[in-house]
């Protein structure tokens, strides 16, 4: 046995009650957020699970970093929305699997090596506006609606922030979302629930080839949509690696784990999901909670996929100001904490550099457009700076 393939399987053996049972955490920790991504992108809350168990599954076996959690993001959600609503979810799922080709060429041509040139008050910029424009997605389904729904939500907020200070060992939104949905099934206040707003089924994943791909302007449409996912994806898997190297002390190949995205974003496509890429604030709590093997990653995806049979007809009591009040709390955690000491201490040219990122993702919606022309002006105003004999931004 080659010492690859011995290494390949210690990585499942090690503390296998302990991993199944974070795996277990982990998949419940995942449900709120799946199940609202999938109202920011326009498709039934069953596709978002089952994108997100699809994900886990193939990233069990396919991925380099270990503990490190991916699904469908608020990034690649944001940029799917108008994909769906201007045509429909078939042209979603084709688009991530053109994005997993990219991400598998991105990841072959050492991809790494460019997200080094990306300057940290784009990176900063690009996180504010990502929040901003995650923020202003679910407002509206908590203003304008009832008093019982700015109950709800206060409610949910109040839950979050004491459970988060009293309770470690179970993620607080779930623990919102159970308490405030038991509360209106009880009470039946006057709310929107999930299934005033979309068709709750269940869906069993089948490997398919979406036609779209094979039609010239469908293809046209698809690519630059999934050029985008790419990389925002990309992006995000990078800060996320990054992220989980430092808090484990041990390093592994970035272009690999792209790679490693690309081929099961492929796959999720062709199982009827739509994209995903590494999340940062899911592989923090997934790591602190104790998961060290692939299994723990496993096991979540499993418990996601069994959820599409378990608990879809429950899915459509969830009050939608509880999902809305969740994904509010999560755009005010991807709001970078640097930003303000950066505003006080950086250049002026720093800060307009970040400013300029943040008003041009929040003008065109979109992640992509932002992070390229920021990094371009960027560099653009440090070449100015050097030829008039200044110091560098």
């Amino acid at each position: 046995m080659s010492f690859k393939t011995h290494n390949y399987i210690q990585q499942w053996n090690q503390d296998i009650s302990q991993n199944i049972m974070v795996g277990i955490l982990m998949g419940l920790a995942l449900l709120p957020t799946t199940i609202a991504f999938s109202f920011i992108v326009h498709v039934s809350p069953t596709i978002g699970i089952m994108s997100c168990g699809l994900m886990l599954f193939f990233i069990s076996f396919l991925g380099v970093r270990l503990s490190m959690v991916s699904g469908p993001s608020s990034g690649i959600s944001i940029v799917g929305a108008p994909l769906v609503e201007h045509y429909n979810v078939h042209y979603l799922i084709a688009a991530t699997i053109v994005m997993g080709l990219i991400l598998f060429i991105f990841g072959l041509c050492h991809i790494d090596k460019v997200l080094k040139l990306i300057p940290d008050t784009v990176v900063m910029g690009f996180m504010n506006a990502l929040g901003i424009l995650l923020l202003t997605t679910q407002i509206k389904y908590i203003f304008g609606i009832s008093v019982a729904t700015y109950i709800v939500a206060i409610a949910t907020f109040a839950i979050i922030f004491l459970s988060s200070k009293l309770i470690r060992g179970i993620p607080a939104p779930l623990i919102a979302i159970i308490l405030v949905s038991v509360g209106s099934y009880i009470i039946k206040p006057h709310v929107q629930l999930v299934h005033d707003l979309a068709d709750i089924h269940i869906a069993i994943p089948k490997f398919a080839v979406p036609t779209e791909l094979f039609h010239f302007h469908a293809l046209s449409v698809i690519i630059l949509y999934a050029l985008t996912m790419a990389i925002i994806s990309v992006v995000q898997t990078n800060l996320t690696n990054e992220m989980m190297n430092v808090i484990t002390q041990s390093p592994t190949d970035k272009d690999k784990e792209v790679v490693a995205q690309g081929i099961a974003n492929v796959l999720v496509g062709l199982f009827g999901g739509y994209g995903g890429s590494a999340l940062v604030g899911q592989s923090k709590f997934n790591h602190r909670m104790g998961a060290t093997t692939r299994l723990a990653t496993l096991i979540t995806g499993l418990l996601l996929l069994s959820c599409i049979f378990i608990l879809a007809p429950i899915v459509g009591l969830i009050p939608m100001a509880v999902l809305a009040s969740v994904l509010i709390t999560i755009s005010l955690n991807t709001f970078d904490r640097r930003t303000f000491k950066h505003l006080r201490e950086a250049p002026i040219t720093r800060t307009f550099v970040m400013l300029f990122t943040i008003i041009l993702i929040l003008s065109t919606h979109n992640l992509a457009i932002g992070v390229v022309a920021g990094t371009i002006v960027y560099y653009i105003v440090q070449f100015i700076l050097r030829k008039g004999g200044r110091s560098t931004i």
